[in-house]
């Protein structure tokens, strides 16, 4: 399957209209939220220092507050500081401030020696190791595995799931075998640069036709279970084909944040980029024309283009104020102009005046053209 069109976008708005409306601040406890959001948001190549304003970095200076939740705090934490070696910053005001150091301390603390004396894995209670909170603590430490202190918590976790794990690779958590521990073992062992073939043979299990997934063998199709078990898959497939890990996001391309123009959902690509004068967008002349289906016609003499879609007819100079729609004219802000040796022309102008509805979504710097023949 693949992604609609425009989805990515719509996501990014959403969480730019989600945290205006919370004045920045999605959680007074629970601060692996914005962990994950940034997580999320560096994915698909955003600038989380600036969204919709909010520098989300700020959220992970102050330590105390990332420790509340306890260990799944500083494990999203870390997480989400190394995807792409964020800068933590450096806020006035705060008791502790955040270093990785600090984070990483407190997870190598909260290792566990169960009653029989056996150091090794960890989980939220702090009484017996659970796979799914050990997996996600050597996901986080996987980046300092070469420091002694850290190889030997990892080695000893390694080891924990290794015992939990049953023969087919599957593991059984508070009493009930499930896809979503397979995957936290999945996601570390890759990590790691450990072949965990027989683990994601076990998670093949709880796989639907449909593609979706299964919490437990026997149930039905999960959402979190589906969600969890796609970036166990995509985990595994970058770890044998030696690309960055889960959690390395380094590799993803950042969000070109000039002026995009879509056609009834689709990307326009322009050999010139669209340019913004004045608080007008101007695109190519034949792209968009071309585009939008109507019939183009170019006086070289006159410097002066005709679009004709339908029962609409426009005309721009080069250079000049006023067009002409279906013989009226009309004043025009900014002009059709050459630009790069390009006849660029006002997009809404021209949009609009061949039966278009012609949209500026300001947060993604997106016009957005709908032909009204298409509504």
């Amino acid at each position: 399957a693949e992604i609609p069109e425009n989805y990515y976008e719509r996501y990014y708005e959403n969480v730019v209209s989600e945290l205006k409306s919370k004045d920045g601040n999605l959680t007074r406890v629970k601060f692996s939220e914005y962990s994950r959001l940034i997580l999320a948001l560096t994915a698909i190549g955003r600038d989380v220092t600036d969204v919709g304003g909010y520098n989300l970095l700020e959220k992970l200076a102050d330590y105390n507050s990332i420790i509340k939740q306890g260990i799944n705090g500083p494990i999203f934490a870390l997480l989400a500081l190394d995807c792409n070696n964020y800068e933590i910053p450096q806020l006035q005001g705060i008791t502790i401030q955040t270093t990785r150091e600090l984070l990483i301390d407190y997870i190598l603390n909260k290792e566990i020696t169960d009653a029989n004396g056996i150091r090794g894995g960890f989980s939220l209670s702090d009484k017996a190791p659970d796979a799914d909170i050990t997996g996600m603590a050597l996901q986080a430490l996987a980046k300092y595995k070469n420091k002694p202190e850290v190889r030997a918590v990892i080695d000893r976790g390694l080891e924990t799931l290794d015992r939990m794990q049953s023969e087919d690779g599957s593991f059984n958590a508070y009493g009930t075998e499930n896809s979503e521990s397979i995957v936290q073992a999945i996601v570390a062992k890759s990590a790691l640069g450990i072949d965990c073939a027989d683990n994601v043979a076990a998670l093949m299990r709880y796989l639907n036709a449909d593609g979706s997934m299964r919490h437990t063998i026997l149930g039905e199709a999960d959402l979190m279970a589906t969600e969890q078990g796609l970036y166990a898959f995509a985990s595994y497939e970058r770890y044998i084909k030696n690309s960055n890990s889960l959690y390395d996001m380094t590799d993803v391309s950042a969000v070109n944040d000039s002026i995009k123009v879509t056609l009834n959902g689709r990307h326009l690509k322009f050999e010139q980029p669209p340019v913004n004068i004045e608080g007008r967008v101007l695109v190519p002349m034949r792209a968009i024309f071309e585009a939008i289906g109507a019939e183009i016609t170019w006086d070289g003499k006159l410097r002066k283009v005709t679009g004709v879609r339908g029962q609409s007819t426009v005309e721009l100079t080069i250079g000049k104020n006023k067009a002409n729609i279906n013989g009226k004219a009309v004043g025009l802000d900014v002009p059709a102009q050459i630009i790069n040796n390009r006849t660029m022309v006002p997009v809404r102008f021209v949009s609009e005046s061949l039966d278009a509805k012609v949209d500026w979504v300001q947060n993604s710097q997106t016009v957005v053209i709908v032909m009204k023949d298409a509504i």
